[in-house]
């Protein structure tokens, strides 16, 4: 499926990061005003609360007051008195509507618009008491009545203040839960979103990333085509390019390799076939000095042949995918062949060789068995010191075959061990041959193991080399 990216690396990072940002600055928002509206409900409340409380206080304050000063009008007949009375009663009456300002709990608003009722019905018993200038008994029944009615509204403020918290504090669970649960899905759709610009940013640094390592293998056969945004596209396209530039360099690497060694194959035969008729004495006797020189010249052409070979069989590796002819192999009679071949180096040398032949006869394909025992055995010869020994083993286990070749040379560097089995690469270790070598051996012989779909390693030694090949049995096996 094909993804429609933006156009450059930047402005996806951006709306990726815009959109995984989104929920949560939505749920931030939600948070906030509901917080902010149950501070203000908390805040009215309160206040009303205190207000109201305040004013029930004056109501008792001012009807005390009132009581008592219409009391001592009636007795001593002292307007002073009566205009107390009258500012007394001023202040109850802007109590009793601020009170009915304050008030939304219905029960305790009926209970103030009663004691209002009876506060104008106490006004008129007055005016009539003091335009007679005589004592009503109904006034002072009236005060009872007022008085009662007051307890009667504090007990009401009381339960509406309770109810008012009641309401408060389920207001307050409501806006938790309603803001958990805006979190359990705004939370959850953020990091999805996270995740899908992940996933748009990972793929195409994936493909990348995978080119890049074909490229390294040596693949250049599949073209590179980044599907992201436009920088990373037009990356993707220098990295193709790049593909193609490697792609014929190799080709011509290969021609130049197929070219060189073929060339190379002609005159070291003719220097050969030289070296073998002086050796014979057809060019007459030779004497002691002359007969060393030749010898090494004969030894030192069968090295360069053989590292021709290698190189050849390397080319022809690269070049096409082997093809295994599988048969039954000796293995007793295939190793030792090959130790005859070295039978010259390890007679100078004066090497012990040990074999342990725990398993006899394998199915593999023996031209290519011969060629990844001779390359290790010819690096065991070689890297052995005079006097030296090789150990070489055979055995099995319930799914694969084991060949070991353990040698008791100088080792090899850590630092060479991870380049080991990389084309060309002769490491740190010093030689004691005229000639080096090609660094092609090893990369043959993992290229022959991995064909025969097995594996070859270098096992942990205190001195020298130790290499494990493992071949996978066969099926009838």
């Amino acid at each position: 499926m094909s993804i429609h990216y933006p156009s450059s690396f930047l402005k996806l990072l951006l709306i990726g990061f815009a959109f995984a940002i989104f929920p949560l600055l939505l749920a931030f928002a939600n948070a906030n005003i509901a917080f902010d509206k149950l501070a203000k409900q908390s805040e009215i409340t309160i206040y009303n609360a205190v207000e109201t409380t305040r004013a029930v206080r004056v109501l008792q304050e001012q009807i005390n007051l009132m009581e008592r000063s219409i009391r001592q009008y009636y007795v001593l007949q002292d307007d002073v008195l009566l205009k107390n009375y009258k500012q007394a009663d001023t202040r109850f009456n802007s109590a009793i509507m601020q009170l009915q300002h304050l008030t939304t709990y219905r029960p305790l608003l009926g209970k103030i618009n009663i004691l209002h009722q009876q506060s104008q019905q106490l006004e008129q018993l007055i005016q009539n008491s003091t335009d007679t200038k005589t004592t009503q008994p109904e006034v002072l029944d009236t005060f009872s009545k007022l008085t009662q009615q007051i307890e009667v509204i504090i007990e009401e403020n009381n339960q509406a203040i309770d109810s008012t918290s009641s309401q408060l504090t389920l207001s307050a669970k409501k806006t938790q839960r309603n803001l958990l649960i805006q979190s359990l899905v705004l939370i959850p759709l953020a990091l999805l979103v996270a995740g899908c610009i992940a996933f748009l940013l990972a793929r195409p640094i994936r493909r990348m990333d995978r080119a890049i390592k074909e490229l390294g293998e040596g693949s250049y056969d599949q073209e590179i085509s980044i599907d992201g945004p436009g920088n990373l596209r037009v990356l993707g396209q220098r990295l193709d390019w790049l593909r193609i530039e490697l792609k014929e360099l190799n080709e011509q690497k290969q021609q130049f390799l197929r070219h060189v060694s073929h060339e190379l194959k002609t005159p070291l035969t003719a220097i050969r076939e030289a070296t073998e008729l002086l050796n014979d004495g057809i060019g007459g006797s030779l004497t002691t000095q002359q007969a060393e020189i030749t010898h090494i010249l004969k030894d030192n052409t069968i090295r360069l042949q053989r590292m021709i070979e290698n190189l050849l069989n390397y080319t022809k590796l690269e070049s096409i995918q082997p093809k295994l002819n599988l048969q039954q192999v000796t293995l007793p009679d295939l190793i030792n062949k090959v130790i005859h071949a070295h039978a010259l180096s390890i007679r100078n040398k004066q090497l012990g060789i040990e074999t342990i032949f725990n398993l006899v006869k394998i199915i593999a394909d023996h031209e290519k068995l011969t060629i990844i025992m001779d390359n290790l055995i010819s690096n065991a010869v070689q890297y052995s010191p005079d006097l030296g020994h090789i150990k070489i083993c055979t055995g099995e286990d319930k799914n694969q075959f084991i060949i070991e070749v353990i040698d008791n040379g100088p080792g090899l560097e850590k630092a060479d061990q991870k380049k080991l089995f990389d084309p060309f690469y002769r490491g740190t270790t010093l030689r004691k041959s005229l000639i080096s070598g090609s660094g092609l051996g090893l990369a043959i012989t993992k290229d022959l193991v991995a064909t025969h779909g097995g594996n070859i390693k270098l096992a942990n030694s205190v001195k020298g080399a130790h290499f494990i090949v493992t071949l996978p049995k066969m099926p009838d096996q």
